[in-house]
């Protein structure tokens, strides 16, 4: 007796089965990027490095940073939004309030080679010239309202890209009387950026139909590609005669197509649309007699669905997408020593690097958000100042060196309560210094004080095992502790959920006289989407095509039962079933079939004796589980005849009274249910007969039927009576 206790008690603190072994594999842009990225890079191809060094340079008392200069000596220029306040930042960092013009926006800059800071404020038009030691003087009335960019040419010649009128200002700035004079009149509304090309000629990019423009040096210019976006935001020439440029476009705003003339000049004035991502639509055309300030509606923080894109032309006018990210706007372009082009966002402040189409890195997430809205060359040959805005700052990028930082991962749901097992890493083989590794869990979706705290986890050869309690939740952090870890390529880790035993939810038994089929292709090969597989894999791609429906098909059989059920399981497992039959109040389940991997099956009933029936359906999972941990589930049906014999129909009472007939008959089944009673008249058309109660819901059934039948007509009839499950008994009777 105490034995059995023993037993007992062991059995009821037995360990919970545990289901397959499962894998979860991250080792994708698509992957890591639902991670935190702190002082880490993800490349495009999926693998995590150090980021290279980032560190704040300095605060600037203003929300918006439009500009930035440097001079010969290192000092930064910075100019700003609301009051359009002109900041000096050293090369120790330390700022200086150099002029406030109580204007909307400081939005162009440009320095001559005499260090003189020349400074454009919207939207009013005016263009300023800073000294060397501080002197502010008024220098010029620009005719537009706004300037979007200076460009300063090797002569000290300023060009002004203006709007709302589209028209490029050439300002020579050795001249005794400085004047602004039309160099170039487009048919835009705006001119947003320029940059010179590598033969001296100017490029200049439009709003509100995304044009670039190459301009000659005598201001005649054409149209060399149309972006189909609403503006150019940033352009950059290259020594080899290519051209980088990024485009803008809020999608909620619709871009008309320009009228095909491509050819502008000095002498080439025509009306403007209105309106771009970044201007007023009601921003008023040349021709029109409303004042020449227009309404300004730019917004610094990118909406998130805004679209940008970077391409590249060519020498030779052949133009490439080079770069584009779902909800990503570009603001800021600028080149790297090695020919590299750095792009800064206004999504949340992120910077990449782009070598070349599908080949780009996430550099990194700026912790407070904002937008980068320059990129300045810093003053090492592998350093870089971003501008900022939201907040105002000024951040040293420097590529020369690594950060230590952490990649943290999403919180992973294994749906269920699982046991872990061991977390692998896989590196490139050339890092000196090897990546760390904690862990953390806990069962609320959101991390918590109920999760467990970060623990490190402790291995051989970058494989590591899990200490963590059984959860449903999982996440995990990569600490890269110096400069010379290697990149990350994959991270995996195994789990098992507890085992739950299947369910077999439902049951239905069709008419009698049906079979099922399961229809096979015959094609030789699956069909695979080979273009799918390159995002979600071969094998997902060959689960998805096993895992479709099965073609099944119903045919008419006499005498053959079709079942079908439903089933469940928690842990997805893969499930097989055994199919039995048991009559009603008989303990005796006979097994009509077993390991069946389909959720149907047809029977036979002939050669069980008629009476009422049970199907008990079992769902096993143990294709996916060890046999002693495998469960499983079971279901009854609900009670159907088998009845394989026809009712019997006896004649009560045959009386004739003049052309009057009048039958009684009795019908009966042993089984089932009377449902069916129909006569024929000398093969007449079928006519039913009702029995004498009316109803149709006995075993037992009496009929009366009186026909008006001359005698010696030579007349038959013939009586059909059937039962609920389709057997039918016929009667024939002369009545002449």
């Amino acid at each position: 007796m105490k034995l059995i206790r023993t037993l007992s008690v062991l059995l009821l603190f037995a360990p919970p089965a545990w289901a397959r072994t499962h894998e979860t594999v991250q080792q994708s842009f698509s992957d890591f990027i639902k991670g935190e990225l702190n002082g880490i890079s993800l490349h495009s191809d999926g693998y995590l490095l150090a980021a290279p060094k980032l560190t704040p340079f300095a605060e600037i008392d203003a929300p918006i940073l439009w500009a930035a200069e440097l001079d010969s000596e290192g000092n930064l220029y910075v100019g700003t939004g609301n009051e359009g306040t002109i900041f000096k930042v050293d090369v120790e960092g330390t700022v200086t309030e150099v002029f406030k013009p109580n204007r909307l926006m400081s939005r162009a800059m440009a320095i001559d080679s005499r260090d003189q800071l020349y400074v454009a404020v919207s939207p009013e038009g005016g263009l300023y010239r800073i000294s060397g030691n501080g002197t502010v003087e008024v220098y010029l009335s620009i005719p537009d309202a706004y300037v979007w960019d200076i460009l300063i040419d090797e002569e000290d010649v300023l060009y002004l890209a203006s709007g709302p009128h589209g028209v490029v200002y050439k300002v020579d700035t050795r001249g005794n009387e400085p004047e602004a004079k039309v160099f170039f009149d487009s048919e835009e509304t705006h001119i947003t950026a320029m940059d010179i090309d590598n033969e001296g000629n100017l490029l200049a990019g439009s709003a509100t139909h995304g044009l670039l423009y190459r301009i000659d040096k005598e201001g005649g210019g054409k149209v060399i590609y149309a972006t189909g976006d609403r503006e150019i935001r940033r352009i950059l020439g290259r020594p080899d005669g290519s051209i980088f440029f990024t485009s803008f476009n809020h999608p909620g705003r619709p871009v008309t197509k320009p009228q095909p003339s491509r050819e502008s000049s000095t002498s080439n004035a025509s009306d403007k649309a209105g309106g771009s991502s970044n201007f007023a639509e009601d921003t008023p055309p040349k021709s029109s007699a409303a004042s020449s300030r227009s309404i300004f509606s730019m917004t610094v923080t990118a909406k998130p669905d805004d679209g940008s894109s970077l391409y590249r032309m060519d020498a030779e006018g052949f133009v490439t997408r080079w770069w584009q990210y779902k909800d990503t706007s570009i603001y800021s372009v600028n080149e790297e020593e090695d020919g590299r082009i750095f792009l800064g966002t206004g999504s949340q402040g992120h910077l990449y690097t782009v070598a070349q189409p599908g080949d780009w890195t996430f550099l990194h997430d700026l912790e407070s958000g904002g937008e980068i809205t320059e990129i300045i060359k810093g003053p090492g040959d592998d350093t870089s100042y971003l501008i900022c805005s939201n907040p105002g700052r000024i951040l040293l990028f420097d590529n020369g060196q690594r950060n230590e930082g952490n990649f943290e991962s999403e919180v992973v749901d294994f749906k269920q309560v699982s046991q872990f097992g061991s977390f692998q890493v896989f590196i490139e083989p050339n890092g000196k210094e090897s990546v760390g590794v904690e862990v953390r869990a806990g069962n609320v979706e959101d991390p918590d004080r109920t999760w467990t705290d970060w623990t490190g986890l402790v291995g051989e050869n970058l494989i590591f095992d899990n200490p963590l309690p059984p959860s449903r939740y999982l996440q995990y952090r990569l600490r890269f502790s110096g400069a010379e870890v290697a990149p990350v390529h994959q991270v995996r880790f195994f789990s098992r959920t507890q085992n739950l035993a299947p369910m077999v939810t439902s049951i239905k038994i069709l008419d009698l006289g049906y079979e099922a089929k399961s229809i096979t292709s015959t094609a030789s090969a699956p069909n695979v989407d080979l273009a799918r597989s390159i995002n979600s894999g071969i094998e997902a791609e060959f689960e998805k095509l096993a895992n479709k429906p099965r073609q099944v098909k119903v045919f008419e059989k006499p005498g053959s039962q079709t079942v079908v059920w439903r089933s469940v399981d928690g842990n997805d497992d893969d499930l097989i079933y055994k199919l039995q039959l048991a009559r009603l109040g008989d303990g005796n389940w006979i097994t009509l079939a077993d390991h069946l991997e389909h959720t149907y099956h047809s029977f036979n009933t002939k050669g069980f004796s008629d009476g009422l029936y049970r199907l008990r359906v079992t769902a096993s999972d143990e294709p996916s589980n060890p046999r002693i941990e495998a469960k499983s589930g079971e279901a009854v049906s609900n009670v159907f005849p088998i009845d394989n014999t026809p009712p019997v129909i006896v004649l009560e009472d045959f009386h004739r009274d003049g052309d009057t007939v009048t039958l009684k008959l009795t019908a009966s089944d042993s089984t089932s249910l009377i449902r069916r009673a129909n006569f024929r008249l000398n093969g007449n058309d079928m006519d039913s007969i009702h029995p004498d109660d009316g109803i149709l819901d006995e075993k037992l059934e009496s009929f009366t039927l009186e026909l008006d039948v001359a005698e010696d007509s030579g007349q038959s009839l013939m009586v059909e009576i059937g039962d609920e499950v389709g057997n039918s008994t016929v009667l024939t009777r002369s009545l002449g």
